[in-house]
């Protein structure tokens, strides 16, 4: 008998009423790519959505309560809450997809099949290392230091995850810092969480997502765009300005 897909739903925070021009390109490209899937916005209850759901009326909203968007902070809050993914219990899987991510090409189902609990693009904390060129020194560096895989597009098994964050909280005091840097498992007093959640090694996850240094990303992947990229605006918008469409292009 032959198995089916994973379930798997995209996720699209927004906590303000507009959308600039990058944004809106962000979500267009979403929709036309990631359309077959079932796509959510998650709000602030006092947010209405129909900005974006008129114009969608495909895309249902999903609404926490507004502490949650008043900072990164509190977002940082509702991402490693349990109850944000009970939210999600219907789905296998959930793409985080921020309004600065742009996806490329379909492959939500194939990263869903690979049985990972969590990935995102690799991420470097020191800010010299967004400025390199060089795929092999970039390769030296990712292999020597410790990874963040970033939150702003990343895939998440809502089961895994649930479990984690049980596990977590039963042994640990809440966590303080960014969401990701908790499921990367990046703090040192995290090794032992790594026996409870999959993840990807650096050079598979590249191909998943680009964050930072795109050009030597795109260098270590041999000249492979990845499923889809995150904050292509902050992190070398020249070099993703050959492949994103810009103000006034049509996609």
């Amino acid at each position: 008998m032959k198995q089916a897909n994973p379930s798997v739903a995209v996720v699209i925070p927004v906590y303000q009423a507009t959308l600039n021009d990058n944004e809106k390109r962000s979500l267009q490209q979403c929709v036309r790519v990631l359309g077959k899937y079932p796509i959510w916005l998650v709000k602030p209850e006092s947010l209405s959505g129909d900005f974006i759901l008129n114009e969608y009326p495909a895309i249902k909203a999903i609404s926490f309560e507004d502490r949650f968007f008043k900072s990164t902070q509190s977002y940082n809050e509702l991402l490693i809450s349990i109850d944000f993914y009970r939210r999600f219990q219907n789905y296998d899987y959930i793409l985080i997809y921020q309004p600065d991510a742009y996806v490329f090409r379909d492959e939500l189902t194939e990263w869903c099949k690979k049985g990972y609990d969590y990935i995102g693009a690799p991420s470097l904390h020191q800010e010299e290392f967004d400025s390199l060129v060089s795929g092999s020194i970039f390769s030296e560096a990712l292999s020597s230091s410790r990874i963040v895989y970033n939150g702003g597009l990343s895939l998440r098994k809502v089961s895994a995850v649930i479990r984690y964050l049980k596990i977590y909280n039963f042994f640990y005091s809440g966590w303080k810092g960014n969401e990701d840097m908790l499921f990367s498992q990046e703090a040192t007093r995290l090794l032992p969480m790594k026996l409870f959640l999959k993840v990807p090694p650096w050079q598979e996850a590249l191909t998943f997502s680009f964050e930072k240094s795109p050009a030597a990303s795109y260098e270590l992947t041999a000249g492979q765009l990845p499923f889809a990229c995150h904050a292509w605006e902050r992190y070398d918008p020249a070099f993703w300005a050959k492949y994103i469409p810009q103000a006034g292009e049509i996609l």
